[in-house]
């Protein structure tokens, strides 16, 4: 497996140093690691052994901090995310990578196969910077800081002329107008959940035999807002429930649909009607200035209860707050005589 980051020793005449080297041939791929690995590190305690604020590039040129020595704060996803977007505003629109690269970027697990792509858990490893979920909307990481003047000394020249050259930028310094080094501090822990539902698109699947939710099409490249997808799952001793959010999607009859079959497959497909370039209200005509909700088009989403059902013993309501809430009836299991 070729390694993605390699660090090379140089040597002068009083020490030692490490460098960094992205070995990643993909321009959108080494942008988006090298934003990450520069611009964000552990939430470091005040030690000794680890100065405030080093990045994760940094920390791998020398040793991993361990659990105690990290800080229990919480960051949004989305934070990082528009750290990403941020720096990469005035670059070429081919160098930002899509919506479901980057979600799979942020989700896949490290495995031999998959070693040519990098990945979020090779600057911050879960064991250390696990991910959550605050009640059911934003995505948080553990113990994360952003640093806006990061130390750029452990990378390799080459690397550093390249982020310039991509980018435009001439300085790595950022001048952000949001709090992104914002701690969720006063979030109940009982509102953090550990494992969830996310939503994950047709080529992103691992196998994984716990109930996933499969999407495709128009929501797969919403930005922002409203999140398009996400899942609950139920269960009593009859009969399962499940609910998902589709905020934005027209509720016709003609364009949604929502069929269970025999073995628990669910699809649902339907047409969005946000995101337009121009929107029509009351005679006047408004030309959005923003475009983060989710793009119209046809989508699905699919996913798999854990049982098999009767398809015929299904009813579904989809609420006017954008929720999609349907139970069918377990198909019930032959008694031996």
């Amino acid at each position: 497996m070729r390694e993605i980051v390699s660090a090379l020793a140089a040597h002068n005449s009083e020490q030692e140093s490490v460098l960094i080297s992205l070995d990643i041939e993909d321009d959108k791929m080494f942008l988006l690691h090298f934003i990450i690995g520069t611009y964000f590190g552990p939430d470091l305690r005040n030690t000794h052994h680890h100065p405030k604020k080093q990045s994760a590039f940094q920390i791998q040129a020398s040793n991993l901090p361990t659990k105690d020595e990290l800080k229990g704060s919480l960051m949004k996803r989305a934070e990082i995310e528009t750290v990403y977007h941020h720096i990469l505003k005035n670059a070429d629109p081919s160098l930002t990578v899509k919506p479901r690269t980057l979600r799979g970027y942020f989700n896949r697990k490290r495995y031999d196969t998959d070693g040519d792509f990098p990945l979020f858990v090779d600057l911050f490893p879960r064991k250390l910077h696990p991910e959550s979920r605050i009640g059911n909307q934003n995505k948080v990481v553990k113990s994360i800081v952003f640093i806006n003047d990061p130390d750029t000394s452990c990378m390799r020249r080459d690397c550093l002329s390249r982020f310039k050259l991509l980018t435009g930028l001439q300085s790595f310094t950022l001048s952000l107008n949001i709090d992104v080094t914002e701690t969720v501090s006063s979030v109940s822990p009982n509102e953090v959940e550990n494992e969830s539902l996310e939503p994950y698109t047709a080529e992103e699947n691992d196998g994984a035999a716990n109930p996933r939710v499969c999407v495709t099409g128009a929501i797969t490249e919403a930005q922002a807002g409203p999140a398009m997808g996400l899942m609950d799952i139920g269960e009593c001793d009859d009969a399962y429930l499940f609910r998902i959010s589709l905020p934005g999607v027209n509720r016709d009859e003609r364009d949604f649909s929502c069929e269970v079959e025999d073995d628990g497959k669910v699809l649902v497909r339907g047409v969005t009607t946000t995101g337009e370039k121009e929107v029509h209200r009351y005679g006047h005509s408004f030309e959005m200035q923003t475009r983060n909700l989710c793009p119209p088009g046809n989508f699905s989403v699919s996913f798999r209860l854990p049982g098999p059902v009767e398809p015929q013993e299904f009813t579904g309501s989809f609420g006017t707050d954008g929720i999609l809430e349907g139970i069918v009836m377990k198909k019930l299991q032959k008694q031996n005589a």
